[in-house]
């Protein structure tokens, strides 16, 4: 998530401080630098990234600073090759692509537009990569993600500089609970979002935080510095992400969490 994002979002109130037992770790976490993606021209950031589990690829979405053009790229899991790439000019529809996630029960691609209308969320059928009409949520959505778990989604809003909320949507986008936590951090910058067996996972600039089924912060485990980790998601039991470094993108990989999630 960029400046243009984060001056999107209206409306934020200060929220009293939670008082929680959260485990820091002190050491960064060991982020594996894997690959870099060549872009082509007229895309020069990463949003979203999944794992695409029937293809058996990573999927990357792409953006230019306008948020005018987007470009999604299948890329080989072990070669980190680009195997296809679908071009879109959707602002309306797609926008800033504001994480991307993937649900195998229907086969949909899911993004957030969170630039012209921070209440939508937009599916792409990954077959036939036809984007198809957006959702439109009563909250407004900025980080989202499937769990394919509980068959729920996942949606990660910035409230104030620490606080986030979090709501939970069945598979028709009811809300179905709403958790207020505290990212201990200090700039509404947030980025990507993961679900799993009822726990959430998601960056800020330099953190990991993890959340459990009840809302409750259990970790919160730094990053190196000068990287800005956009999205992620698990593929055969390890955590892989898309990061926007230096003006380049690169996806890192992450063997193992100092926290437990179904994967």
């Amino acid at each position: 998530m960029d400046q243009g994002v984060i001056d999107y979002i209206a409306n934020v109130f200060d929220i009293p401080k939670l008082t929680q037992h959260v485990s820091a770790v002190q050491m960064p976490l060991p982020l594996s630098r894997l690959a870099e993606i060549p872009l082509d021209a007229g895309v020069n950031q990463c949003q979203g990234f999944c794992y695409n589990s029937k293809k058996d690829v990573f999927v990357l979405a792409c953006i230019n600073s306008e948020n005018t053009k987007q470009i999604i790229y299948e890329i080989n899991p072990t070669t980190f090759k680009i195997v296809a790439k679908y071009e879109y000019s959707h602002k309306k529809l797609l926008g800033h692509m504001n994480t991307l996630t993937y649900n195998p029960n229907n086969n949909r691609y899911y993004t957030t537009n969170a630039v012209v209308d921070g209440y939508i969320v937009t599916p792409i059928e990954a077959d036939s990569m036809i984007v198809e009409a957006p959702i439109r949520l009563k909250e407004k959505v900025f980080n989202f993600a499937f769990d394919k778990d509980r068959n729920e989604y996942v949606s990660i809003v910035p409230l104030t500089n620490s606080h986030r909320t979090i709501n939970y949507y069945d598979s028709n986008f009811n809300k179905i609970k709403t958790y207020k936590i505290d990212a201990e951090h200090t700039d509404l910058n947030n980025n990507g979002a993961y679900a799993g067996n009822g726990n959430a996972i998601f960056t800020t600039l330099t953190t990991f935080v993890f959340v459990d089924e009840e809302g409750v912060v259990k970790n919160i485990s730094p990053y190196t510095s000068g990287m800005e980790v956009e999205d992620m998601d698990y593929r055969n039991g390890q955590m892989y992400m898309a990061v926007n470094r230096k003006g380049k993108v690169e996806i890192y990989g992450l063997p193992s969490l100092p926290f437990s999630v179904n994967a």
